[in-house]
């Protein structure tokens, strides 16, 4: 056949590139590099439609997005009886429900942020809208924020105690499952009134349960009154990846910043030869040989200047390897110190030496602020100002009645300020028990990070619980 072989079936190639649902439809290429989310440009049935009674909805996007990142990001709560099947054209996607949506019932419907465009550009906000199947729809309000380091999978899960008086998040799944915004934020206006339970979850696998042993939790202070005609604006948690536990001590993040010298035997987290240490930071030494214990360590360090004076010490003791030295009288700016730990235990004439500068008083910074409403929390309250950049290096002011804290003598940086009311007097937060359920502590969170650079003052900081 030859040429006309080519030339017959060319038609049916033809055809089988316009059959529908045989190739991905592409947007058209060209022009200037896309930098702009997606957005929904039309959404049915409308927003806030109430007697609802159709089994489809559809949305459409100003551009092509990526369709896989849309079943990963599309959700509803309540979550409806059977299954979800997705079908694109174009730009516009429909979602259809195989069973019937539950009578007289607000469905909030939400794309949350993992939506991208084909050009990698991720929602900034989730796209939430309702529908009710009754004749009216749910109004009730609530917002808040959420403090981590990272939202790819934080929800906020809300429970209705007037359905269910003790909801156990790692086996009931949510009334209300709402994601939060690239800052932490979330906010609905379509909730039954009623009084909820509230918990922030880092819900890796978005199965609206809380996995012990893989995820994060967070309670909330207290319940919750939600109703239409006042919005609850106060709602807010704190994850764990923002504190300084003891667990942190004990992780490979932390033990990542110590070094060890020639000796092999003792790691520390300040460096041979390191210039302007902070006159408050704080020096954390690992030793690795089981032959020298506590009381060897305390009797065979010292601590000096460069001019022989000793400068005295203290020791905080994690465990029977990992320790905490923290220089006290003749410790001032501007002085180089030399701390020697005599290990002749180990191998005779081996001694560990470590030598270090203190930063001129011009290098290093101040945070300093009040208690906003102190005589209405009893209690302890505790100031952290904690580096962003190095966890280790995080501070503690303890208010037993006063309302003003100080932080002075800090190595420049940027801080997070996190306080809270010490209930329990444990000196730890405390982020509560999601079952049985006790609440976190009260907490106050400074929104963004404090950047302090060397002889500047960060002051009148003012916490509010």
């Amino acid at each position: 056949m030859g040429k006309n072989k080519y030339i017959l079936l060319l038609p049916l190639f033809l055809a089988y590139l316009l059959l529908p649902g045989c190739a991905n439809q592409l947007p058209p290429s060209g022009g200037d590099d896309d930098k702009e989310p997606p957005k929904a440009e039309y959404i049915s049935p409308k927003p806030n439609s109430v007697n609802f009674t159709g089994n489809t909805v559809t949305i459409k996007f100003d551009e092509y997005v990526d369709r896989r990142s849309f079943s990963e990001s599309f959700f509803v709560t309540p979550k409806p009886e059977g299954e979800m099947n997705i079908s694109w054209s174009g730009r516009e996607a429909e979602v259809e429900f195989s069973k019937k949506l539950a009578a007289n019932t607000t469905y909030l419907f939400i794309v949350g942020k993992l939506l991208k465009d084909i050009h990698g550009n991720f929602l900034s906000e989730p796209v939430q809208f309702a529908v009710s199947t009754g004749s009216r729809i749910d109004m009730g309000k609530i917002s808040g924020k959420v403090f981590s380091k990272n939202y790819d999978r934080v929800f906020v899960f809300l429970y209705n105690l007037d359905k269910r008086q003790t909801p156990d998040p790692a086996k009931d799944k949510p009334d209300y499952m709402i994601p939060v915004n690239n800052e932490g934020v979330y906010r609905t206006g379509n909730l039954a009134p009623g009084n909820y339970r509230i918990f922030a979850v880092y819900d890796n696998d978005r199965n609206g349960l809380y996995d012990k042993e893989l995820e994060a939790i967070s309670c909330a202070v207290k319940d919750y009154a939600v109703s239409e005609e006042k919005e609850v604006t106060d709602a807010n948690f704190i994850m764990r990846n923002m504190t300084v536990d003891k667990k942190y001590y004990s992780g490979k993040d932390f033990f990542s910043t110590l070094k060890s010298d020639t000796t092999d035997i003792i790691f520390s987290n300040i460096i041979n030869g390191q210039k302007n240490t902070g006159l408050v930071s704080r020096m954390y030494f690992y030793k690795k040989s089981s032959l020298i214990d506590r009381e060897y360590i305390a009797s065979n360090t010292v601590l000096k200047d460069t001019l022989g004076n000793k400068i005295r010490m203290v020791y905080n003791w994690y465990n029977d390897s990992l320790f905490e030295i923290t220089p006290t009288s003749n410790y001032k700016y501007g002085t180089p110190c030399i701390l020697t730990f005599d290990l002749g235990r180990v191998k005779a004439g081996l001694v560990y030496t470590l030598r270090f500068t203190v930063a001129e008083e011009i290098k290093c910074i101040e945070i300093s602020g009040a208690v906003k409403n102190r005589g209405e929390v009893s209690g302890n309250i505790l100031v952290n100002a904690v580096s962003a950049e190095k966890p280790e290096q995080n501070f503690t002011r303890v208010l037993t009645s006063d309302s003003l804290f100080s932080f002075s003598g800090l190595q420049e940086g940027d801080y997070y300020l996190f306080a809270f009311n010490d209930q329990n007097g444990d000196s730890e937060y405390d982020f509560g028990e999601p079952y049985p359920f006790r609440p976190s502590e009260r907490f106050f969170f400074f929104g963004k990070k404090i950047s302090v650079k060397g002889g500047w003052k960060a002051e009148n900081i003012i916490v509010s619980f």
